[in-house]
């Protein structure tokens, strides 16, 4: 018996994958009027029948993963673990997933990912986020012919397809825990305008300031890594707030108690709070018996020194599910509505952070 002809055999003949093979044969956009002519004239030439719908339907896809190589640096363990998640679960579908890691260099200049210009996959995850103007290069690109996808972050745009985490939620609870507890001077770690997320809890921060009627006080925003370049700052380079008042005769703890620094920091990341717990050692300062400190995601890198923290569990399980599924209802079909998900998480409260008083009120 004749072997039935699919569309990987098609596709494999004229280099390229089986969906744009399936555009092709159902004349979708996505693919040139070239390009779709010499598919649907090779498929004819193989004796490819579409009564063989039910056996091509099943067909293996390529997922392209984009990453910034900032966000897989030797200290970015969340990313790693999204990233392994992300393979697990395409493989799942009998499918491949590959990794692209984007230079700082190819971010600045606008070059596109290989994936995207050599038409490697049939729909792109994007893990992490970055530059602003890269991303929107990346939406608008006429090279682009494969859907898109963001995981952890989103663009902003009207076509934005994104799955994120709670952010602002998240960063709402962690300080009005930290209210909760009686603190009112509440400090900020994390350098606005680096990634979505980070600028997300701190509108959660805000918002939960806001509420108890407490001004943001600017000199308790602490950067955490170089704008720039995304690469984190060492706990020596953290730069804390200091009294405006500067007497020798006076220990750190006192000008603590007089009210010129926080009595508790929200991080944007559970390794930002390693690092200012280590920072704050540095000066004197004891955890949490001086400073409560708190951060978000529940991820720290093995072998990370420091006290268990404080913080807010992102559900990456979830958002990677959600994420693959939402790339492959797209690539099945392109003019399915898209849309930013956002995925709720737990509190975890360990020992950080210490009650200096009564909860502070609502107004």
């Amino acid at each position: 018996m004749m072997k039935k002809v699919t569309l990987e055999d098609i596709g494999k003949k004229l280099g390229v994958s089986a969906v744009t093979v399936s555009k092709a044969l159902k004349n979708q956009k996505g693919v040139s009027s070239q390009l779709k002519e010499e598919i649907q004239r090779t498929a004819r030439e193989m004796g490819y029948s579409r009564r063989s719908r039910a056996h091509n339907m099943r067909i293996s896809h390529t997922i392209g993963i984009l990453v910034a190589d900032r966000f897989l640096e030797e200290h970015q363990f969340f990313y790693w673990v999204l990233y392994q998640q992300l393979a697990g679960r395409i493989m799942e579908k009998s499918s491949t997933a590959l990794l692209e890691v984007v230079s700082a260099e190819a971010e600045k200049n606008d070059i596109l990912p290989r994936i995207i210009e050599e038409q490697r996959a049939d729909g792109v995850i994007i893990l992490g986020t970055f530059l602003r103007r890269y991303m929107e290069f990346l939406y608008y690109a006429p090279e682009r012919t494969v859907p898109l996808v963001c995981l952890d972050s989103e663009v902003g745009l009207e076509r934005d397809d994104a799955v994120i985490g709670d952010n602002v939620g998240g960063g709402y609870v962690m300080t009005n825990y930290l209210l909760s507890l009686g603190h009112r001077r509440i400090g900020y770690v994390g350098t606005l305008l680096t990634t979505s997320s980070i600028d997300d809890r701190y509108l959660g921060y805000v918002k939960a300031l806001l509420h108890h009627g407490i001004e943001v006080n600017q000199d308790w925003i602490i950067k955490d890594r170089d704008r720039a370049t995304g690469k984190l700052l060492k706990s020596s380079e953290l730069c804390l707030p200091v009294p405006r008042r500067q007497q020798e005769n006076r220990s750190l703890t006192d000008r603590l108690l007089m009210n010129e620094t926080p009595t508790a920091y929200f991080c944007n990341c559970d390794l930002t709070a390693s690092c200012l717990i280590e920072a704050l050692s540095m000066r004197g300062l004891r955890v949490p018996q001086d400073v409560s400190v708190v951060g978000f995601d529940n991820h720290l890198p093995k072998g990370t020194s420091g006290m268990d923290i404080t913080t807010y569990e992102i559900n990456a399980k979830m958002m990677v599910a959600r994420a693959v599924s939402r790339i492959f209802q797209k690539i099945d079909n392109p003019s399915a509505p898209g849309g930013v998900a956002v995925i709720g998480g737990n509190f975890i409260e360990r020992g950080s952070a210490a009650r200096v008083g009564e909860p502070v009120p609502y107004i």
